[in-house]
């Protein structure tokens, strides 16, 4: 498998905390970024209450978003919309934000009181495959237009990213999950979330390329963290069970 250089993964980045900003029509030019997130955390939680088995597969699985809207339309409820949209009429996720809103809902549920796992002798997990580049030719062998050949390299951009933050997430977690787990109990937004940042720095550097930097927005860091921390614990308790 191969990516992109590390300098393109960096500038990559910068796109993905853009897009993962939840989309509340008709209320998205009143809604600070907190108050957005926060709409985003309560209807997850609002699904994951409903429906925390279906939930749980679909986190385990690492379902894509796209997946979730066609095998999993449980998993987005007009009940939880109407109770905590705001009324706004829609919602709508960019990117993995809905799959890390649903896990970080599922780690609240199931594992914030628990012992942080014991991840020695759970295997690496899988993660989606990092796509191919686009390219100019259509299937057809007829060139594409300007505009769909944008829309496919914005795609694929979304795709690497995703790509590259569910296998740092993965490490990040392997690599210090006590500090972890105490991100998740954080409050999003707060003091104590930005300590529990701070003090993860060193797994953030042992998990990067050496000697480079970058500088990652802390909902697709934590989502990711979130996604990962369930997926291991339940790896670990699955593997515990079948014994």
């Amino acid at each position: 498998m191969t990516y992109p250089p590390v300098q393109r993964v960096t500038k990559l980045l910068a796109l993905t905390v853009l897009l993962c900003t939840p989309a509340m029509a008709r209320e998205s030019d009143t809604l600070s970024p907190e108050a957005a997130r926060a709409v985003m955390h309560d209807y997850a939680k609002c699904v994951v209450d409903q429906q925390p088995r279906r939930a749980s597969n679909a986190i385990v699985a690492n379902f894509s978003t796209a997946k979730l809207l066609t095998d999993y339309p449980m998993l987005f409820s007009p009940d939880c919309l109407a109770q905590f949209g705001r009324g706004t009429g829609a919602m709508s996720f960019a990117g993995d934000l809905y799959r890390y809103a649903l896990a970080g809902a599922l780690f609240d549920r199931e594992l914030a009181e628990r012992p942080v796992p014991d991840l020695s002798a759970v295997p690496p997990l899988e993660h989606m495959e990092a796509p191919t580049a686009p390219e100019a030719i259509s299937a057809s062998e007829k060139k594409l237009s300007t505009k769909k050949r944008q829309d496919a390299q914005k795609k694929y951009e979304v795709q690497i990213v995703s790509a590259f933050l569910s296998r740092y997430g993965e490490c990040l977690v392997r690599t210090d999950p006590v500090g972890s787990k105490a991100l998740l109990l954080s409050k999003p937004d707060s003091d104590e979330e930005r300590a529990r940042f701070t003090a993860l720095d060193p797994a953030l550097a042992t998990c990067l390329p050496e000697g480079r930097t970058f500088d990652f927005g802390k909902i697709p860091l934590r989502g990711s963290i979130a996604l990962n921390y369930y997926r291991l614990a339940q790896a670990g308790t699955d593997r515990r069970a079948a014994r």
